[in-house]
């Protein structure tokens, strides 16, 4: 890790994500990366958690109150506004089922930082690589950064995940629903590292997380959430394997494989997106058609085509 004299801070809004902060608060205060919490009014314990990790990293808490629905813009607003009263160098905008990590073994995310920093940049892209469970596995009871391996590569869009960005260049992510930076003069540093996205731990945590949550009629309205609207219990079925579908050897591997980006997510690929078992039936069933179509016209006498 380079030791530098940069101040950086990431913003993170959560309800109800205890199971994932004990995992990532430890993680940031470790690279010296201080965290300012958004809590919309959780109720599984994460308000006790903040007091073991105030003042590293936690160095603010705020409250945002939960009116039964998500809502991403009310998210972003808030975000806004904290970016806009710190003093930090540097602005992360993280979830909590996310982790940051810099490309190359061996170096961090504030290793990344400081390189686009010395280097002239003042933001920051991330190619996310989305964590999938196996279908009877269940990770919510153990270190899931450590111990699940299985991933995808998501990119509906280049430069997509535009996540930490220079304070000072007056950037911000609120139209674009937090993913591309706008406003100012935007410097993206060519080099993409990694955004490692636990998206659920378990078949019953993607049920309990998706099937019942409702979203607010703002974000709905600026055409958000499009792809998580649908849910039913079938399409959130973890699938056995796919041909998006990799592993990595060990958990602080960075050799992931990016050959082979999805634009969906792993609810929407048996009607989108083929898999591995799945992939050549188009063209089986389109050869069994030509084939029934061609004997039924040599049948009314109008010959093989």
């Amino acid at each position: 890790m380079v030791e530098d004299r940069l101040s950086i801070c990431a913003i993170i809004a959560v309800r109800n994500e205890l199971r994932y902060l004990r995992r990532l608060l430890p993680l940031l205060a470790a690279q010296a990366v201080e965290v300012a919490m958004i809590d919309n009014e959780s109720t599984d314990g994460s308000r006790e958690l903040y007091a073991d990790f105030m003042g590293k990293p936690i160095i603010s808490i705020e409250t945002l109150p939960y009116r039964g629905s998500f809502s991403l813009s009310e998210q972003l607003a808030a975000k806004q506004a904290i970016s806009e009263r710190i003093h930090h160098d540097w602005i992360i905008h993280l979830d909590a089922d996310e982790i940051l990590e810099h490309r190359q073994a061996g170096l961090t995310l504030r290793d990344a930082i400081h390189e686009a920093d010395e280097a002239g940049y003042n933001a920051l892209n991330f190619d996310e690589f989305v964590f999938l469970p196996e279908p009877h596995s269940d990770y919510s009871n153990q270190d899931y950064y450590a111990n699940l391996l299985r991933y995808y590569f998501f990119e509906p869009a280049k430069n997509r995940c535009n996540r930490a960005w220079k304070r000072s260049a007056q950037l911000n992510n609120t139209v674009s629903g937090g993913h591309r930076l706008q406003g100012g003069s935007l410097a993206l540093a060519p080099t993409h590292h990694i955004l490692r996205h636990y998206i659920v731990l378990s078949a019953a945590h993607a049920r309990e997380k998706y099937l019942n949550r409702t979203f607010d009629s703002l974000d709905v309205s600026r055409g958000w959430h499009g792809n998580r609207r649908n849910f039913t219990e079938a399409n959130l079925a973890l699938p056995d394997n796919s041909h998006f579908l990799f592993r990595l050897a060990s958990n602080d591997s960075k050799e992931f494989c990016r050959a082979r980006p999805t634009k969906r997510h792993f609810w929407q690929w048996e009607a989108a997106e083929p898999c591995a078992n799945t992939e050549k039936r188009p063209r089986r069933e389109w050869n069994a058609r030509r084939w029934m179509g061609a004997a039924w016209r040599a049948m009314r006498g109008g010959g093989w085509s």
